[in-house]
Protein backbone atom coordinates (compact mmCIF):
# COMPACT_ATOMS: atom_id res chain seq x y z
CA UNK A 1 0.00 0.00 0.00
CA UNK A 2 2.67 2.79 0.46
CA UNK A 3 4.74 1.39 -2.61
CA UNK A 4 1.21 2.32 -4.31
CA UNK A 5 0.89 5.39 -2.70
CA UNK A 6 4.45 6.65 -3.36
CA UNK A 7 4.02 5.58 -7.14
CA UNK A 8 0.65 7.59 -7.58
CA UNK A 9 2.23 10.34 -6.08
CA UNK A 10 5.48 9.84 -8.29
CA UNK A 11 3.17 10.34 -11.12
CA UNK A 12 0.99 13.26 -10.16
CA UNK A 13 4.43 15.24 -9.75
CA UNK A 14 5.88 14.15 -13.29
CA UNK A 15 2.15 15.28 -14.52
CA UNK A 16 2.42 18.68 -13.05
CA UNK A 17 5.60 18.96 -14.46
CA UNK A 18 4.55 17.98 -18.15
CA UNK A 19 1.99 20.45 -17.81
CA UNK A 20 3.78 23.18 -16.37
CA UNK A 21 6.40 22.82 -19.22
CA UNK A 22 3.37 23.00 -22.15
CA UNK A 23 2.11 25.99 -20.74
CA UNK A 24 5.41 27.71 -20.44
CA UNK A 25 6.36 26.51 -24.53
CA UNK A 26 2.50 27.90 -25.20
CA UNK A 27 3.71 31.20 -23.26
CA UNK A 28 6.66 31.41 -25.26
CA UNK A 29 4.52 30.81 -28.29
CA UNK A 30 2.19 33.39 -27.91
CA UNK A 31 4.65 36.09 -26.79
CA UNK A 32 6.49 35.39 -29.87
CA UNK A 33 3.19 35.59 -32.07
CA UNK A 34 2.32 38.92 -30.99
CA UNK A 35 5.83 40.61 -30.47
CA UNK A 36 7.30 39.26 -33.64
CA UNK A 37 4.42 38.68 -36.11
CA UNK A 38 2.84 41.87 -36.28
CA UNK A 39 6.28 43.67 -36.30
CA UNK A 40 7.27 41.68 -39.28
CA UNK A 41 4.34 42.63 -40.90
CA UNK A 42 4.16 46.12 -40.41
CA UNK A 43 8.32 46.66 -41.83
CA UNK A 44 6.78 44.59 -44.96
CA UNK A 45 3.54 46.81 -45.50
CA UNK A 46 4.63 50.05 -44.22
CA UNK A 47 4.09 52.96 -46.76
CA UNK A 48 6.62 55.65 -47.54
CA UNK A 49 5.62 58.78 -45.93
CA UNK A 50 4.61 61.79 -48.32
CA UNK A 51 4.02 65.45 -47.07
CA UNK A 52 0.78 66.35 -45.89
CA UNK A 53 0.82 69.87 -48.37
CA UNK A 54 2.88 70.56 -50.74
CA UNK A 55 2.65 74.24 -52.30
CA UNK A 56 5.02 75.50 -55.78
CA UNK A 57 5.45 79.06 -56.49
CA UNK A 58 7.25 80.86 -58.84
CA UNK A 59 8.83 79.55 -61.80
CA UNK A 60 11.83 81.07 -64.09
CA UNK A 61 13.92 82.80 -62.62
CA UNK A 62 12.83 81.47 -59.03
CA UNK A 63 10.72 78.90 -57.67
CA UNK A 64 10.15 77.96 -54.51
CA UNK A 65 8.19 74.54 -53.08
CA UNK A 66 7.25 74.54 -49.57
CA UNK A 67 6.16 71.65 -47.63
CA UNK A 68 4.63 70.17 -44.69
CA UNK A 69 4.39 66.46 -43.51
CA UNK A 70 1.46 67.17 -40.97
CA UNK A 71 -1.73 69.34 -41.60
CA UNK A 72 -2.91 68.18 -38.23
CA UNK A 73 -1.09 67.55 -35.17
CA UNK A 74 -1.65 67.36 -31.43
CA UNK A 75 0.00 69.56 -28.95
CA UNK A 76 3.39 68.92 -28.32
CA UNK A 77 3.77 67.06 -31.52
CA UNK A 78 6.46 68.57 -34.00
CA UNK A 79 5.79 69.55 -37.80
CA UNK A 80 8.50 69.60 -40.39
CA UNK A 81 8.41 71.80 -42.73
CA UNK A 82 10.95 71.95 -45.66
CA UNK A 83 11.50 75.05 -48.13
CA UNK A 84 13.44 74.16 -51.43
CA UNK A 85 14.50 77.29 -53.10
CA UNK A 86 16.07 77.10 -57.32
CA UNK A 87 17.51 80.08 -59.05
CA UNK A 88 18.89 80.33 -62.43
CA UNK A 89 22.35 80.51 -62.73
CA UNK A 90 23.28 84.38 -61.88
CA UNK A 91 19.96 85.24 -59.96
CA UNK A 92 20.62 86.47 -56.05
CA UNK A 93 17.96 85.30 -53.72
CA UNK A 94 18.25 86.38 -49.79
CA UNK A 95 17.00 83.86 -47.79
CA UNK A 96 14.54 85.20 -44.62
CA UNK A 97 15.53 85.34 -41.07
CA UNK A 98 13.47 83.02 -38.21
CA UNK A 99 14.58 83.19 -34.82
CA UNK A 100 12.81 81.27 -32.12
CA UNK A 101 9.32 81.51 -33.39
CA UNK A 102 7.26 81.31 -36.58
CA UNK A 103 3.86 83.25 -36.04
CA UNK A 104 2.21 80.83 -33.18
CA UNK A 105 4.86 78.34 -33.57
CA UNK A 106 8.20 77.73 -31.42
CA UNK A 107 11.33 76.96 -33.93
CA UNK A 108 12.84 74.07 -32.35
CA UNK A 109 15.15 73.27 -34.96
CA UNK A 110 16.31 74.50 -38.35
CA UNK A 111 19.04 73.37 -41.01
CA UNK A 112 20.18 74.43 -43.73
CA UNK A 113 22.51 72.22 -46.05
CA UNK A 114 24.83 73.79 -48.50
CA UNK A 115 23.49 74.26 -51.74
CA UNK A 116 23.80 71.73 -54.56
CA UNK A 117 23.72 73.45 -58.36
CA UNK A 118 24.41 72.20 -61.96
CA UNK A 119 24.91 73.88 -65.53
CA UNK A 120 21.80 75.77 -65.32
CA UNK A 121 19.97 76.00 -61.76
CA UNK A 122 21.53 76.56 -58.10
CA UNK A 123 19.28 74.43 -55.60
CA UNK A 124 18.46 75.67 -51.64
CA UNK A 125 16.72 73.37 -49.16
CA UNK A 126 15.91 74.50 -45.98
CA UNK A 127 14.61 72.32 -43.15
CA UNK A 128 12.53 73.77 -39.80
CA UNK A 129 11.17 71.58 -37.13
CA UNK A 130 8.39 73.64 -35.70
CA UNK A 131 6.47 73.04 -32.37
CA UNK A 132 2.65 73.93 -31.51
CA UNK A 133 1.85 75.98 -28.93
CA UNK A 134 -2.01 76.86 -28.50
CA UNK A 135 -4.70 74.37 -30.10
CA UNK A 136 -7.04 75.35 -32.25
CA UNK A 137 -7.24 76.35 -36.25
CA UNK A 138 -3.86 77.66 -36.91
CA UNK A 139 -1.64 78.86 -39.47
CA UNK A 140 2.25 78.92 -40.66
CA UNK A 141 2.84 82.63 -42.03
CA UNK A 142 4.21 83.58 -45.59
CA UNK A 143 8.12 83.24 -46.18
CA UNK A 144 9.25 86.25 -48.87
CA UNK A 145 12.01 85.51 -51.04
CA UNK A 146 13.26 88.72 -52.75
CA UNK A 147 15.76 88.15 -55.97
CA UNK A 148 18.06 90.42 -57.60
CA UNK A 149 18.56 89.62 -61.86
CA UNK A 150 21.20 91.43 -62.76
CA UNK A 151 22.12 88.74 -65.89
CA UNK A 152 23.76 89.71 -69.28
CA UNK A 153 20.44 89.82 -72.19
CA UNK A 154 20.42 88.55 -75.14
CA UNK A 155 21.52 91.96 -76.69
CA UNK A 156 24.23 92.04 -74.66
CA UNK A 157 22.34 94.69 -71.78
CA UNK A 158 22.87 94.12 -68.07
CA UNK A 159 19.39 93.49 -66.61
CA UNK A 160 17.80 94.72 -63.29
CA UNK A 161 15.21 93.35 -62.45
CA UNK A 162 14.28 93.52 -58.60
CA UNK A 163 10.92 91.32 -57.82
CA UNK A 164 9.48 88.69 -54.68
CA UNK A 165 8.33 85.33 -54.51
CA UNK A 166 5.96 85.05 -51.70
CA UNK A 167 5.02 81.84 -49.69
CA UNK A 168 1.12 81.16 -48.94
CA UNK A 169 0.47 80.80 -45.60
CA UNK A 170 -0.29 76.91 -44.28
CA UNK A 171 -3.23 75.93 -42.28
CA UNK A 172 -2.80 73.61 -39.34
CA UNK A 173 -5.24 71.94 -36.85
CA UNK A 174 -3.90 71.87 -33.64
CA UNK A 175 -5.73 69.60 -31.22
CA UNK A 176 -5.10 69.37 -27.45
CA UNK A 177 -5.30 65.66 -26.78
CA UNK A 178 -5.16 62.76 -29.30
CA UNK A 179 -6.81 63.22 -32.57
CA UNK A 180 -9.13 60.30 -34.11
CA UNK A 181 -8.16 56.86 -33.19
CA UNK A 182 -7.99 54.21 -35.53
CA UNK A 183 -10.02 51.13 -35.50
CA UNK A 184 -8.69 48.08 -34.35
CA UNK A 185 -6.00 46.19 -36.58
CA UNK A 186 -5.95 42.09 -37.08
CA UNK A 187 -2.91 40.46 -35.80
CA UNK A 188 -1.25 38.12 -38.02
CA UNK A 189 -1.66 34.54 -36.64
CA UNK A 190 -1.76 31.66 -38.41
CA UNK A 191 -4.88 29.52 -37.29
CA UNK A 192 -3.23 27.04 -35.21
CA UNK A 193 -1.19 29.45 -32.95
CA UNK A 194 -4.55 31.47 -32.90
CA UNK A 195 -6.48 28.26 -30.77
CA UNK A 196 -3.63 28.43 -28.70
CA UNK A 197 -4.30 31.89 -27.87
CA UNK A 198 -7.86 31.31 -27.36
CA UNK A 199 -7.19 28.51 -25.24
CA UNK A 200 -4.71 30.37 -22.72
CA UNK A 201 -7.16 33.28 -22.55
CA UNK A 202 -9.71 30.91 -21.35
CA UNK A 203 -7.71 29.54 -19.10
CA UNK A 204 -6.52 32.98 -17.87
CA UNK A 205 -9.88 33.91 -17.05
CA UNK A 206 -11.24 31.30 -15.17
CA UNK A 207 -8.04 31.33 -12.88
CA UNK A 208 -8.78 35.17 -12.47
CA UNK A 209 -12.33 34.20 -11.30
CA UNK A 210 -11.22 31.91 -8.99
CA UNK A 211 -8.96 34.35 -7.57
CA UNK A 212 -11.41 36.87 -7.49
CA UNK A 213 -13.90 34.86 -5.48
CA UNK A 214 -11.35 33.70 -3.22
CA UNK A 215 -10.55 37.66 -2.50
CA UNK A 216 -14.18 38.70 -1.81
CA UNK A 217 -14.91 35.33 0.59
CA UNK A 218 -11.67 36.52 2.89
CA UNK A 219 -12.93 39.87 2.43
CA UNK A 220 -16.30 38.91 3.89
CA UNK A 221 -15.07 36.88 6.56
CA UNK A 222 -12.58 39.39 7.38
CA UNK A 223 -13.91 42.01 10.55
CA UNK A 224 -14.37 45.58 10.06
CA UNK A 225 -11.45 47.31 12.01
CA UNK A 226 -11.66 50.79 11.05
CA UNK A 227 -14.15 53.06 9.56
CA UNK A 228 -13.28 55.22 6.57
CA UNK A 229 -12.19 58.98 7.38
CA UNK A 230 -14.92 61.11 6.23
CA UNK A 231 -14.43 63.32 3.29
CA UNK A 232 -12.18 66.49 3.39
CA UNK A 233 -14.05 69.62 2.49
CA UNK A 234 -12.67 70.90 -1.25
CA UNK A 235 -11.52 74.38 0.16
CA UNK A 236 -9.37 72.81 3.10
CA UNK A 237 -8.07 70.05 0.24
CA UNK A 238 -7.13 73.10 -1.98
CA UNK A 239 -5.68 75.72 0.44
CA UNK A 240 -3.28 72.89 2.00
CA UNK A 241 -2.23 71.65 -1.46
CA UNK A 242 -1.50 75.64 -2.01
CA UNK A 243 0.85 75.51 0.90
CA UNK A 244 2.56 71.84 -0.16
CA UNK A 245 3.32 73.82 -3.83
CA UNK A 246 4.66 76.57 -2.28
CA UNK A 247 7.11 75.21 0.29
CA UNK A 248 8.42 73.44 -2.52
CA UNK A 249 10.15 75.99 -3.70
CA UNK A 250 9.78 75.72 -7.47
CA UNK A 251 10.40 79.40 -7.90
CA UNK A 252 13.38 79.66 -6.06
CA UNK A 253 14.36 77.02 -8.37
CA UNK A 254 13.75 78.93 -11.32
CA UNK A 255 11.30 75.98 -12.46
CA UNK A 256 8.43 78.52 -12.90
CA UNK A 257 6.72 76.84 -15.37
CA UNK A 258 6.22 73.69 -13.74
CA UNK A 259 4.87 76.21 -10.81
CA UNK A 260 2.15 77.69 -13.35
CA UNK A 261 1.15 73.66 -14.40
CA UNK A 262 0.87 72.59 -10.53
CA UNK A 263 -1.40 76.10 -9.38
CA UNK A 264 -3.42 75.66 -12.40
CA UNK A 265 -4.12 72.14 -12.20
CA UNK A 266 -4.82 72.56 -8.17
CA UNK A 267 -7.59 75.52 -8.84
CA UNK A 268 -9.08 73.36 -11.92
CA UNK A 269 -9.48 70.44 -9.47
CA UNK A 270 -11.22 72.63 -6.73
CA UNK A 271 -13.75 73.87 -9.58
CA UNK A 272 -14.62 69.65 -10.08
CA UNK A 273 -14.75 69.37 -6.10
CA UNK A 274 -16.72 72.36 -5.29
CA UNK A 275 -19.02 73.21 -8.20
CA UNK A 276 -18.85 69.40 -10.28
CA UNK A 277 -17.97 71.71 -13.07
CA UNK A 278 -15.23 68.65 -15.93
CA UNK A 279 -12.40 71.28 -15.35
CA UNK A 280 -9.48 69.25 -15.02
CA UNK A 281 -9.69 67.41 -18.60
CA UNK A 282 -10.67 70.63 -20.68
CA UNK A 283 -8.84 72.94 -22.66
CA UNK A 284 -8.57 76.77 -21.78
CA UNK A 285 -11.12 77.60 -24.86
CA UNK A 286 -13.53 74.57 -23.26
CA UNK A 287 -13.18 75.43 -19.45
CA UNK A 288 -13.88 79.17 -20.24
CA UNK A 289 -17.03 78.11 -22.58
CA UNK A 290 -18.84 75.99 -19.52
CA UNK A 291 -18.04 78.79 -17.33
CA UNK A 292 -19.94 81.61 -18.98
CA UNK A 293 -22.94 79.13 -19.18
CA UNK A 294 -22.40 78.25 -15.45
CA UNK A 295 -25.03 79.57 -13.15
CA UNK A 296 -23.05 77.58 -9.94
CA UNK A 297 -20.05 81.12 -10.05
CA UNK A 298 -21.28 84.91 -10.08
CA UNK A 299 -19.78 87.01 -12.78
CA UNK A 300 -17.15 88.05 -10.49
CA UNK A 301 -15.58 84.90 -10.13
CA UNK A 302 -15.87 84.14 -13.37
CA UNK A 303 -13.95 87.34 -14.46
CA UNK A 304 -11.34 86.38 -11.93
CA UNK A 305 -11.27 82.50 -13.33
CA UNK A 306 -10.90 83.62 -17.38
CA UNK A 307 -8.07 86.10 -16.05
CA UNK A 308 -6.25 83.47 -14.02
CA UNK A 309 -6.30 81.46 -17.21
CA UNK A 310 -5.23 83.80 -19.55
CA UNK A 311 -2.21 84.57 -17.43
CA UNK A 312 -1.41 80.38 -16.33
CA UNK A 313 -1.70 79.67 -21.10
CA UNK A 314 1.61 82.08 -22.10
CA UNK A 315 3.77 80.37 -19.38
CA UNK A 316 2.38 76.80 -19.64
CA UNK A 317 2.60 76.84 -23.33
CA UNK A 318 4.55 79.31 -24.89
CA UNK A 319 7.48 79.88 -22.09
CA UNK A 320 6.60 83.44 -20.66
CA UNK A 321 8.07 84.85 -18.26
CA UNK A 322 6.00 86.61 -15.96
CA UNK A 323 7.66 89.49 -13.35
CA UNK A 324 7.42 88.98 -9.29
CA UNK A 325 4.12 91.37 -9.92
CA UNK A 326 2.38 88.72 -12.14
CA UNK A 327 3.82 85.54 -9.75
CA UNK A 328 2.45 87.13 -6.89
CA UNK A 329 -0.88 88.23 -8.71
CA UNK A 330 -1.76 84.34 -9.86
CA UNK A 331 -0.95 82.98 -5.72
CA UNK A 332 -3.29 85.32 -4.22
CA UNK A 333 -5.73 85.29 -6.99
CA UNK A 334 -5.36 80.91 -6.63
CA UNK A 335 -5.60 81.42 -2.68
CA UNK A 336 -8.34 83.83 -2.31
CA UNK A 337 -10.60 82.13 -5.33
CA UNK A 338 -10.84 79.03 -3.07
CA UNK A 339 -11.45 81.05 0.31
CA UNK A 340 -14.47 83.05 -1.31
CA UNK A 341 -16.01 80.36 -3.04
CA UNK A 342 -15.12 77.91 0.43
CA UNK A 343 -19.70 79.34 0.89
CA UNK A 344 -22.30 79.81 -0.64
CA UNK A 345 -22.03 83.96 -0.22
CA UNK A 346 -18.72 84.94 -2.24
CA UNK A 347 -17.76 88.91 -2.23
CA UNK A 348 -16.13 89.93 -5.44
CA UNK A 349 -14.62 93.44 -6.45
CA UNK A 350 -13.16 93.89 -10.31
CA UNK A 351 -10.89 96.55 -11.07
CA UNK A 352 -9.65 98.22 -7.51
CA UNK A 353 -8.00 101.86 -7.67
CA UNK A 354 -4.50 101.56 -8.37
CA UNK A 355 -4.47 98.29 -10.64
CA UNK A 356 -3.31 98.97 -13.74
CA UNK A 357 -3.66 95.75 -15.04
CA UNK A 358 -7.31 95.84 -14.76
CA UNK A 359 -7.74 92.11 -13.21
CA UNK A 360 -10.33 91.44 -11.07
CA UNK A 361 -9.30 91.23 -7.00
CA UNK A 362 -10.54 89.50 -4.65
CA UNK A 363 -12.50 91.23 -1.47
CA UNK A 364 -11.29 89.82 1.77
CA UNK A 365 -12.98 92.54 4.16
CA UNK A 366 -16.36 90.68 2.87
CA UNK A 367 -15.55 87.62 4.76
CA UNK A 368 -16.06 87.01 8.23
CA UNK A 369 -13.21 86.30 11.05
CA UNK A 370 -14.78 82.79 10.70
CA UNK A 371 -14.51 82.49 7.18
CA UNK A 372 -10.87 83.27 6.69
CA UNK A 373 -10.07 81.05 9.58
CA UNK A 374 -11.75 77.82 7.25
Amino acid sequence: MIKSGSSSQRHRDTGKRILLFVLCGLCASVVNLLLIGPSLAQTQDAPATQPAITRVIGGSPVRVTIQLDRDTVTVPEPLSLKLIIESERGVDVEMPQVEETLGEFAVKEQSRPPSTSDDFLVKQEWTLILEPVLPGEREIPSFSFPFHDTRERADGSRGDVHETVVTPPLPVKIQQVLADVKGPASLWAPSNLRILVYILIAAAAVVLIGLVARWLRRRAAAPVTARKAPPVPPHVWALAELDILLSEGLLERGRVQEFYYRINAIVRRYIEMRFNLMAGEQTSEEFIRDLARSPRLVEGHKDVLRQFVSACDPVKYARHQPDKSEINWVQTTAREFVIQTAHDEPAVHVGPPGDGNGRAFVDMGALSQKERLS
